[in-house]
């Protein structure tokens, strides 16, 4: 080992080594390092070379240097270490507090946040729930811990379990944008409501635990939002599609249309795609009608529009065939983010322009006429009112000489001259061309083709030669009808005017009438200027002229009067007309407006009368001019219309009246727009349709007043919606039942009308009704009454003629064999008078069950009179009928009626009628029906006959006395005769007539009523001559009336059959409306009728009392049982039958008749009658006995009704 080698030795021993350091000791003789070395700290370096003894160190002195030096950077070590601990123990300190600060934080933002933020575990149950939650669901978040998360959220999994549900909702949690993206939902509140909701999960460790956090939003107004939007943008697109005019989208950028609704297609004539294609500039001309370039004048637009400037503007658009339309463009642009649009709004006012032309071309005649032009000037400015319009190429208008044969006179300045002299002064001949043929026909002509039209033979060739081919030619008339000449228009193509372009041809040819007739006026107003100076000293208006400075020249009468004033010179002396306005201001305005414009027209001023009272005035003036056209003062007229002012306030008044009447009648209102949705309701619609005014409002009509019809029970045509589309009034609705919003019936009855603008344009409708469910029940039972007998439940003679009539028809087709049994009791009346009429009552009821027993479900039983009834068989062969006849005969032969202590037998003559396709008519069935049973009688009753044509000779009579009497009355071949009811007893009366009638024959003889009374009443035609009788007696009494003479007390006989009809019934009521010609009328009716028909008697009785008429009951006493019925017949006289008065004087048993009916009458307050009075004694012993009134040819004869007025 070299001398210079270090030994290096390390003590175990050593405390350093037990505590895990080394020592190393070095001993070496070697000098120590270089003390100059660069690498050494500095501090070392000046120790070295302090312990440097010559040329050897010290090493132990060495060695405690560096101890030293390591002990004092393991000191400062130890304090580092020291301050590190320090410092890490008070950032623990801080994050602890900063961990707690963060967690109340946190709590409150989820506390407040307006999502529901809630934990579940992995098996899917709720851990926690924020105060949002509680609020969304409805619970408190001690019920949801621990329940599953599909209690909230019921469709979280569907084929899947919640947590696999949960663990694929939030599988991406590594993604951030797809573990938060949201997912929509259905959720459900603690009351069971749904409602839409997004929802994301997030998975988490939380405490230890895997846990799902779930973020849950309610998202109900989001999506109403997004509805409200999206039904937004169809209404807006529905207005768009819908819209009257054209609208396009123009994206400025790409410079073409965008989009386009259906009405742009139809105006440019172009599909869809081809317009989409398009811009502005291919859809116009290269110039506009002022000259401007259409591409210039477009992007100057289309620029300013962008600006934010909307624009109006008028614009000639061409189509794709090419057709040039002047057009109105409202340009706005719409928002977007990206692009420049443009919407255009592109109207058709081509029609309008033409109307313009054509009311500026009017203007310039009305004005040619007030400037009296000569007539001329202003025929020709008509030629060129339609030149310049384009209805025709050539105009010419012509007058008709004094004569009317010939034209003497035409203005047509563009006409070719060869074709003028033609025409100019041709005759009125159909073939001398269009306007001569207007003229001779006195209506329009239009001649399509010159060429082919007869009305051109005889001037074709000139037309032609003029190369014309079209010719339409419209008469001129004057005011009054007069024709005054013809106005033509000419064409070189062929064919026929548009609607449009006839009415302006029409009113052309008005002003050309209105232009001749003024011409004419003038003349005559040249020549009788005096005649029209008294004029205007008479006319209603007044008429003034006045200078410039105000002072008035000249006035006349009516003016003077207006302003009350006595006489012209007191308005003369005024220094100025505008003291006469009642506000100065008034006059300021109306000499601004004259001076301007040269006239003022129908202007209304308020003026002052003289004695201060204000008066309302319609002013018409203009301005009158110098030779140098200086305007030096005004002249008009003034017209009062104070009074019209006041009936317009008055009307105004009235329509407030009426609002306050709609709400207060009976009837309901209801009112519509155009459309048919609801604008008002009365009071008494809301309570029938049980709608509101302000829940109808707006619905549509058939949604309030949903109607049915009562008998199909079908739904009904709304009237107001068919009104509207009619646009005028229809016929009431067939039987109409509302069906209300409570489900309820009402019978209504209706009245639908439009509401009209002053254009006649229907703007809306109105309906009217009422409940009429009382009146609807009450007719159907009234309906009933007039078709079935109210004693036997049967139908009535009208209902059977109704059948009858349709198996006639049935017959005469072939589709069926009928037979008709008319059934005639032949007891009846003794049952009747023996029993009285309860019993015969009873027995006819009888009668009609014995009846339904004997006949089929499917035949038809009537009770046609008293005691006769009708069987109507179906499909029946003429011995099936004979048989039936016999059964129905025999049940009626074998019934036995009793009543009381009596037993009685009746019986029954049927008549048998056969009805097949020879048949003629109802009446020649019951004709032959009534012929066959009045045999059976003949042959002794109690039988049937079987109708043949043979051997009817007096029953034909009696037909053709039905006919006879119709036709009598149609030729008013009846005559009316009067016979006096005289007074005998304490009673007096100013004079009392009974009214019969006679019928004068083919031959001119005079029929007695025994003749053709008995057949009117067998065959139901006695209500024809009733219903003349009653009006010939009303006629009479008016007219005695209008003489001021005293009317007598008329007393008219009624038939039982006419009573019994509900228009004879009708007739008389609305006859006898006038009070006093009801007390001036006494109806006899007698004892039978009234008796078989009590019911419809006794009301028809009532009424016409009720309105004052008297009744007497005729041929009272016939009947054992006419006292009970005195006291239901409200009658006023008993007129006793002629078999009891005409042998009173030596008949016992007769005289105690009538004393007894006197008595009753007496008793009853009724006055007697005795008719039939023909001998003295009869008279003296009724006298005797105490009659009030007998009747008779011993007392008076009938007379004719024309000898009552001598």
């Amino acid at each position: 080992m070299s001398s210079t080698t270090p030994t290096i030795r390390t003590p175990v021993d050593s405390p350093e080594a037990g505590a895990g350091e080394t020592t190393t000791l070095v001993r070496s003789d070697a000098p120590p390092p270089g003390a100059d070395s660069p690498d050494l700290h500095p501090q070392l370096r000046t120790q070295l070379k302090e312990l440097r003894t010559g040329s050897a160190a010290d090493l132990a002195k060495l060695l405690r240097v560096v101890s030293a030096y390591y002990e004092a950077i393991d000191e400062e070590r130890r304090g580092i270490v020291q301050s590190m601990r320090l410092m890490a123990d008070e950032a623990r300190a801080l994050a602890r507090e900063a961990r707690e600060q963060s967690s109340e934080h946190l709590q409150v933002i989820l506390d407040h946040i307006k999502d529901v933020v809630l934990t579940v575990d992995e098996d899917g149950a709720i851990q926690s729930f924020n105060p949002t939650g509680e609020r969304v669901f409805g619970y408190v978040e001690a019920e949801l811990v621990g329940q599953r998360i599909d209690l909230l959220i019921p469709k979280i999994a569907v084929q899947e379990s919640v947590p696999e549900a949960l663990q694929r909702l939030a599988a991406t949690s590594g993604d951030t944008a797809v573990d938060l993206a949201a997912r929509e939902s259905w959720a459900q509140r603690k009351s069971g409501e749904f409602f839409p909701a997004e929802i994301a999960v997030s998975k988490a460790r939380l405490s230890r635990r895997e846990m799902f956090v779930l973020c849950l939003r309610d998202v109900t107004d989001r999506r109403e939002s997004e509805q409200a939007m999206r039904e937004s943008a169809a209404r807006y697109q529905l207005l768009v599609d819908h819209a009257p005019e054209a609208i396009v989208v123009f994206d400025a950028d790409a410079d073409r249309f965008v989009d386009a609704n259906e009405n742009a297609e139809k105006l440019f004539g172009l599909e869809r795609t081809r317009l989409l294609q398009a811009g502005p500039i291919e859809l116009s001309p290269p110039l506009q009608p002022d000259g401007t370039p259409s591409p210039q004048r477009s992007r100057a637009y289309i620029l300013q529009t962008l600006d934010g400037h909307p624009q109006v503007f008028e614009w000639l658009h061409r189509n794709a065939s090419g057709k040039e339309i002047i057009c109105e463009v409202r340009l706005v642009r719409l928002p977007s983010g990206s692009r420049r649009l443009v919407r255009g709004s592109i109207a058709d006012i081509s029609e309008r322009k033409r109307g313009e032309r054509v009311a500026a071309a009017e203007r310039a005649v009305f004005e040619q006429l007030t400037g009296n032009s000569p007539l001329a000037e202003v025929l020709a400015s008509i030629t060129r009112l339609i030149e310049t319009v384009g209805v025709g190429t050539v105009c010419s208008v012509s007058l008709l000489a004094d004569d009317g044969a010939a034209f003497s006179y035409m203005v047509a300045p563009q006409l070719p001259e060869r074709l003028r002299a033609a025409l100019e002064r041709s005759s009125v001949d159909i073939r001398n061309g269009s306007c001569a043929a207007a003229v001779y026909l006195g209506r329009q002509v239009l001649v399509a083709d010159v060429g082919k039209d007869p009305f051109w033979e005889q001037r074709r060739a000139a037309a032609l030669q003029a190369g014309l081919r079209t010719a339409w030619s419209t008469p001129i008339k004057g005011a009054n009808g007069k024709m005054l000449g013809a106005l033509g228009v000419y064409r070189a193509e062929p064919g026929l005017p548009t609607p449009t372009e006839s009415q302006i041809m029409a009113r052309a040819a008005q002003l050309a009438g209105i232009a001749v007739e003024r011409r004419l006026a003038e003349q005559a107003l040249r020549s009788s200027e005096a005649k029209f100076r008294g004029l205007f000293e008479t006319i209603a208006e007044g008429v003034y002229q006045s200078a410039r400075d105000g002072r008035l020249l000249s006035v006349n009468p009516a003016f003077v009067s207006i302003l009350g004033y006595d006489n012209a010179t007191e308005l003369y002396a005024l220094p100025n007309v505008a003291m006469l306005y009642w506000d100065p201001a008034d006059r300021a305005e109306f000499v601004r407006q004259v001076e301007s414009e040269g006239e003022i027209r129908n202007a209304e001023f308020r003026m002052r009368r003289r004695d201060g009272q204000q008066v309302v005035i319609l002013e018409n003036a203009r301005a009158m001019r110098d030779a140098k056209n200086r305007i030096v003062g005004y002249e008009g007229t003034i017209a009062n219309i104070t009074e019209r002012k006041r009936a317009e306030q008055a009307v105004f008044a009235e329509k407030e009246r009426a609002q306050v009447t709609l709400q207060s009648i009976g009837d309901a209102v209801i009112s519509t727009d155009a459309e048919g949705r609801i604008e008002y309701i009365n009071p008494v619609a809301e309570s029938l349709t049980a709608w509101s005014l302000q829940e109808a409002r707006g619905r549509p009509i058939s949604e309030v007043l949903n109607l049915v019809n009562e008998i199909t029970r079908e739904p009904i045509d709304n009237p107001l919606l068919c009104v509207l589309g009619r646009g005028e009034s229809g016929p009431p609705a067939d039987h109409p039942v509302l069906i209300t919003r409570a489900g309820q019936e009402v019978a209504i009855q209706e009245s639908a009308a439009p509401i009209c603008d002053r254009q006649g344009r229907v703007i809306g409708a109105v309906i009217v009704f009422h409940d009429v469910t009382k009146e609807r029940r009450l007719k159907r039972a009234l309906s009933y009454q007039a078709s079935h007998d109210a004693l036997t439940g049967l139908i009535n003679r009208r209902e059977f003629d109704n059948r009858l009539h349709t198996a006639v028809l049935s017959a005469q087709c072939g589709e069926g064999s009928y037979a008709l049994l008319y059934i005639d009791l032949d007891q009846f009346k003794v049952v009747n008078d023996t029993c009285g009429h309860q019993a015969g009552d009873r027995l006819l009821r009888d009668v009609t069950g014995l009846l339904q027993t004997k006949v089929r479900a499917s035949d038809t039983i009537a009770r046609l009179g008293g005691d006769e009834f009708g069987v109507l068989l179906e499909g029946c062969t003429p011995e099936q009928a004979s048989r039936i006849a016999d059964g129905v005969r025999q049940a009626i032969r074998d019934y036995r009626f009793m009543w009381g202590a009596s037993t009685l037998s009746v019986g029954a003559s049927v008549g048998v009628v056969h009805i097949n396709a020879q048949t003629e008519s109802v009446a020649s069935v019951m004709s032959a029906a009534d012929i066959a049973c009045y045999a059976a009688k003949d042959q002794g009753r109690n039988r049937i006959h079987v109708y043949q044509a043979d051997g009817v000779s007096d029953r034909h009579r009696e037909m053709r006395w039905v006919a006879g009497v119709a036709r009598a009355v149609e030729e008013n071949r009846l005559e009316l005769f009067f016979q006096p009811i005289v007074p005998i007893g304490t009673a007096s009366s100013p004079g009392f007539l009974e009214l019969t009638v006679r019928l004068r024959d083919d031959d001119g003889a005079l029929v007695p009523p025994s003749e053709f009374i008995p057949a009117a009443e067998r065959y139901n035609v006695m209500s024809i001559i009733d219903r003349w009788v009653v009006q010939q007696a009303v006629e009479l009494l008016k007219a005695r009336r209008l003489r001021e003479e005293p009317p007598p007390l008329l007393a008219v006989n009624l038939s039982g059959t006419s009573l019994n009809e509900q228009a004879f019934v009708e007739f008389v009521l609305q006859s006898v409306g006038d009070p006093a010609i009801a007390s001036a009328l006494c109806f006899e009716i007698t004892e039978t009728a009234a008796v078989t028909s009590l019911a419809s008697v006794t009301y028809f009785m009532r009424e016409l009392k009720a309105r004052g008429c008297k009744f007497s009951l005729d041929d009272f006493g016939t009947g054992l049982s006419s006292f009970m019925y005195l006291k239901t017949l409200p009658v006023d006289f008993l007129k006793i039958d002629g078999q009891f008065v005409s042998h009173i004087a030596d008949d016992a048993v007769d005289r105690s008749m009538v004393e007894a009916i006197i008595k009753v009458g007496r008793a009853l307050g009724i006055a007697t009658i005795a008719e039939c009075v023909e001998a003295e004694a009869v008279l003296a012993e009724l006298k005797r006995i105490g009659v009030d009134f007998a009747q008779g040819h011993y007392l008076a004869r009938p007379l004719p009704i024309a000898e009552l007025s001598r």
